[in-house]
């Protein structure tokens, strides 16, 4: 519950929803997951073995995943489960509610999400306020990150579990069909994925690419499905070999992974990003801004520029567009690094455990 829900369509707790609830199905386990929904009400009511139960959105952003996981909140009460588990900061109010049934909870915490810049004043100072909420209201709280973990042990004096995202490792060559209808080549762009909102910093990357003299493309995928102010500056201020495909997915999206030459991740706040695992997981060189959460994910396998600093990532993406000797190094090491220590499956039998130990207690 609290995530837009399955299939992925909107950010990496979806993905992450995605690929644990598919897995959980596949060993016998009945799962529920709650989708948000705009528009008409869709009909499909279940997805590679999991149920769906569909909940209408709301308009704001910032009531829309807490309307959303109230509304799931009272639904599950009706129905035969064991184990809620909640996505998202905001969400420890309605497992506190759920404990008054015989079930357990479990809350899924975001990255530092009162420091997005994108937020109201007063959205970003009840989520500061309520920050240490979910490790005593729920029966268990995870982080994604080693840092969050670490910074929440350090500010409440208990500690949240540690659960990685994870990626699929492919490394098959791309469909070029899929470049060419978009009119790419293999190798001959630079690749963003993700919410175009202010603290991902791809206003940082766009200016970054306009000072560099390259025939490379910069290629942006992704949008914001609650404004679009933020893209339309980017826009603005992008150049000609600027690329804005919006929402791409499936095999669309893992072909355009795979045929980029580097990918980025520019953002100024970010948990463990699954965009930026499924980049590595698919052989790709990485370059990530130097909060220690895109450093803890890449460890020595990407490279890094200093937060917010347009001038030494421009200097990062000419040494890397000059250099493809160290690119392919990267490259081989990205793999690895995803292989041994972000697989979905250990990922999902993590979480299985925690569920049986809840269940236990």
């Amino acid at each position: 519950m609290g995530t837009m829900g399955i299939p992925a369509r909107y950010g990496g707790s979806e993905t992450c929803v995605e690929e644990i609830s598919n897995r959980l199905a596949g060993k016998g386990h009945e799962v529920i997951v709650y989708c948000g929904y705009k528009g008409s009400k869709p009909q499909s009511k279940s997805y590679k073995g999991v149920q769906l139960v569909h909940v209408p959105c709301l308009n704001n952003k910032f009531l829309d995943f807490s309307f959303r996981a109230f509304v799931s909140s009272l639904d599950v009460m009706h129905r035969d489960v064991d184990i809620a588990h909640f996505y998202g900061s905001d969400t420890w109010p309605y497992a506190l509610l759920l404990r008054i049934m015989p079930l357990k909870t479990v809350v899924s915490l975001d990255g530092l999400t009162w420091d997005r810049t994108s937020y109201p004043i007063w959205v970003r100072k009840a989520l500061r306020l309520t920050a240490g909420f979910a490790l005593y209201f729920s029966h268990r709280a995870t982080v994604d990150s080693k840092f969050i973990q670490g910074w929440y042990c350090d500010s409440f004096n208990k500690l949240p579990t540690y659960v990685p995202y994870g990626a699929n490792i492919d490394a098959t060559d791309p469909d070029l069909t899929t470049l060419d209808k978009r009119g790419l080549r293999n190798k001959k762009y630079i690749l963003f994925v993700g919410r175009l909102v202010n603290e991902k910093g791809v206003h940082h990357l766009v200016e970054a690419f306009r000072r560099i003299k390259t025939d490379f493309k910069l290629v942006i995928i992704g949008g914001d499905p609650y404004g679009k102010e933020y893209e339309s500056l980017l826009r603005r201020n992008a150049n000609e070999n600027t690329m804005f495909l919006g929402y791409v997915y499936g095999e669309d999206y893992e072909n355009l992974c795979k045929g980029a030459y580097l990918y980025v991740t520019p953002s100024e706040l970010e948990g463990t990003s699954p965009a930026l695992l499924t980049a590595m997981a698919l052989g790709k060189c990485v370059l990530v801004s130097d909060i220690p959460e895109n450093l803890e994910t890449i460890g020595d396998a990407g490279f890094s520029f200093r937060n917010g600093d347009v001038e030494d990532l421009a200097r990062k993406l000419r040494f890397l567009l000059e250099n493809p000797s160290e690119v392919a190094k990267i490259e081989r090491k990205a793999m690895e690094r995803v292989q041994n220590y972000y697989d979905w499956n250990r990922v999902s039998d993590q979480l299985e455990k925690i569920y049986f130990t809840l269940l236990c207690e």
